[in-house]
């Protein structure tokens, strides 16, 4: 098993780390040629739309698709039955989709601050929020037989809508490693990425973050007002076909 710290030291030396955890080695082994092909097709044409909207959000993103394919490669061996990447995905196949709130919130139980079916979470000031967890019970991916998935959040793809951002404070942790405190973004955060276009950009000093089923992690947020914010996360899901076989809606 190759130490995560060897995986991603390419993208580290890039300026881009990514949150592991106490995860010291993983299962790997790069996808195939016709794999690789479906991962980048479904990143390259969620990049175009970005790039439509925001350049220079789409410009962060874009260096971390050799993350997106080793992620995607971790979760492949994770599985106890072994498959392999299509797209559109089909039975008996692996699928990659960018994150949508039934991926994050696959079940009404799931913990988490977002509300069902939607990317928006209720905020109160001066109390915890998360985007992952819900302070007690950290958050993992999908673990039912046939339909597990992992999650990969794009390094600074935490991405606000609509007024001005609520959100200061951020905590990341992981089952077996809690020992980093908060980090802060600065106080221009409030200034929009784009001209004319109500987008806001956080920061994530600790880099892009893979989720996965078997060990969860607690992202929590401080709220300095109160109100519902739309933030959504830019990132890639990686599934079993059962998870999205088809239009998926949680109720």
């Amino acid at each position: 098993m190759p130490l995560s710290r060897e995986l991603f030291k390419e993208e580290l030396e890039k300026g881009i780390p990514v949150f592991m955890g106490d995860r010291e080695s993983v299962v790997y082994a790069p996808l195939e040629s016709d794999e690789r092909a479906a991962v980048e097709k479904v990143f390259k044409y969620g990049l175009n739309q970005i790039r439509r909207i925001s350049p220079k959000i789409a410009g962060d993103i874009e260096p971390q698709l050799s993350i997106a394919l080793k992620v995607a490669g971790i979760f492949k061996e994770m599985l106890p039955e072994k498959k392999s990447y299509t797209f559109p995905s089909q039975t008996g196949t692996l699928g990659v989709a960018w994150l949508f709130p039934q991926a994050i919130k696959y079940k009404t139980t799931v913990p988490t601050s977002y509300n069902t079916n939607s990317w928006d979470i209720s905020l109160t000031a001066g109390v915890k929020a998360y985007l992952f967890g819900d302070g007690t019970n950290y958050y993992r991916t999908c673990s039912d037989t046939g339909a597990h998935s992992a999650i990969l959040v794009f390094n600074n793809g935490i991405i606000e809508i609509g007024s001005t951002p609520k959100i200061e404070q951020f905590r990341l942790i992981s089952e077996g490693f809690t020992k980093y405190g908060i980090y802060t973004v600065a106080p221009i955060v409030e200034e929009r990425i784009e001209e004319n276009r109500l987008i806001y950009q956080y920061p994530t000093p600790l880099g892009a973050v893979p989720i996965f089923y078997d060990k969860g992690i607690m992202w929590s947020v401080m709220p300095k007002v109160t109100g519902t914010s739309t933030i959504k996360l830019l990132g890639l899901v990686f599934y079993e076909h059962d998870f999205a076989a088809d239009l998926k809606w949680v109720s």
